[in-house]
């Protein structure tokens, strides 16, 4: 597919990225029945078979196109995986956390984990593999990182017509901005898509364990946290952010990733 290559990539993986979001977020609608729905209660009524569709989708795009540069390897050097401390801390606290509230039931925990699993592969696919990889024959690499980061952060504000919760789907947006600097930077300081998935999946893994948790646990006075709801995700994520701003910090525009494939145009 010539068109899916050089000048025409970035274009094509845009339409690509369209068509992922439909098939992500409609797909969701019509799973629900059009009904609003919380994300949580969405996993507990079974698989999120939308999103394994979407990821589908992305796995034949790839075939067709023969992309090999989007970072499907083993991390290079295998040492780099000591940036790995902050995000291991943080699923140990997520799980721990849910752990002190009441782990839900096992079925719903094993749904929760099979679910996020596709989510972290992808929605990892489809920003820090394609439209990454297909931002970088336009811009350079800061400009590249920046604008996968807010489109990955942008497209949770779609999470509005599954939830109806507007306000709420704008804070993940931002907050998956954030977080998307941090993904951002595992894969770039070890050259592999690898540890970006499995730590997304773990990530969505235990935030939504604790969501769980809480909406299993009994609910006594005093419960309702107020503004509290919206400042402590952000307060939450802000390290987060920070780590994968240390970690870029000596990144530069012309830098190239140490397992890049030769020009595929």
């Amino acid at each position: 597919m010539k068109f899916a290559h050089g000048q025409a990539r970035l274009p094509f993986s845009l339409v690509v990225y369209g068509i992922w979001a439909t098939i992500t977020i409609y797909g969701g609608i019509w799973l629900s029945g059009g009904q609003k729905q919380s994300l949580t209660e969405g996993l507990a009524k079974g698989p999120l078979w939308n999103v394994v569709a979407a990821f589908l989708f992305l796995v034949a795009v790839i075939l067709v196109t023969g992309w090999r540069d989007l970072k499907f390897v083993a991390p290079r050097p295998m040492s780099s995986l000591r940036i790995m401390w902050l995000p291991a801390l943080y699923i140990v606290t997520f799980l721990g956390l849910a752990a002190v509230i009441g782990l839900p039931p096992l079925d719903l925990m094993l749904m929760i984990l099979l679910s996020t699993i596709f989510v972290g592969l992808s929605e990892e696919t489809m920003f820090r593999g394609i439209l990454f990889q297909a931002l970088r024959t336009r811009v350079k690499l800061w400009p590249a990182m920046i604008g996968t980061s807010v489109l990955f952060g942008s497209v949770h504000i779609l999470n509005a017509l599954t939830t109806g919760e507007l306000l709420n789907a704008m804070l993940q947006a931002f907050t998956a901005t954030l977080s998307g600097f941090a993904f951002m930077a595992i894969l770039v300081r070890t050259g592999s898509i690898w540890p970006a998935i499995i730590y997304h999946a773990l990530w969505d893994f235990g935030t939504f364990s604790i969501s769980a948790s809480q909406q299993s646990a009994p609910q006594g006075p005093g419960g309702e946290v107020g503004g509290w709801a919206f400042v402590l995700p952000v307060l939450l994520v802000l390290p987060h952010f920070l780590y994968g701003i240390y970690l870029l910090r000596n990144v530069r525009n012309e830098d190239v990733l140490s397992t890049d494939q030769p020009s595929d145009r």
